[in-house]
């Protein structure tokens, strides 16, 4: 039986480290750039696919100014142009998605998918947006070379 998973047990966390003040995360999935390859005299274009974008993952909640290991370190990759290969994105207490780190492994229950990669995600930007009736609120959006998996 699948079950649904409740947002309260979910994480964002950098290495060992929980990221500090974190509420969401969205994952927007791979997509295949399609080439056109539509030539004179064509009714309707045609298509090649071409290569795999591994897409973007957003996540960002309160500032949390002082979370060395944390939101302190995510400004710091961001400074450094750092390729990250641990951060992971929890959905329950133990099943987390990560930039994928072998070549056999897609998720769980597919263990023999042989069409992975060596995967790590670049943070692209890092708003701070403060308004007089709330908490200080960050956000950060990572671009994915190749894939992340569940684990």
């Amino acid at each position: 039986m699948a079950d649904s998973q409740v947002g309260k047990n979910q994480k964002v966390t950098l290495g060992a480290n929980k990221v500090l003040g974190i509420g969401n995360w969205s994952m927007a999935g791979q997509t295949i750039q399609m080439l056109d390859d539509t030539e004179y005299g064509d009714d309707y274009t045609s298509y090649c696919p071409n290569v795999i974008d591994g897409g973007t993952i957003t996540f960002g909640g309160n500032a949390k100014l002082g979370d060395t290991t944390g939101q302190d370190a995510l400004d710091d990759a961001f400074d450094g142009k750092v390729n990250l290969t641990s951060m992971r994105f929890y959905v329950n207490k133990t099943s987390y998605y990560e930039a994928c780190q072998t070549t056999s492994y897609l998720r769980p229950n597919n263990t023999s998918a042989g069409n992975t990669v060596l995967s790590h995600a670049n943070i692209t930007a890092k708003p701070i947006t403060s308004d007089k009736g709330a908490l200080l609120a960050i956000s950060f959006t990572l671009h994915i070379s190749g894939q992340f998996v569940l684990v």
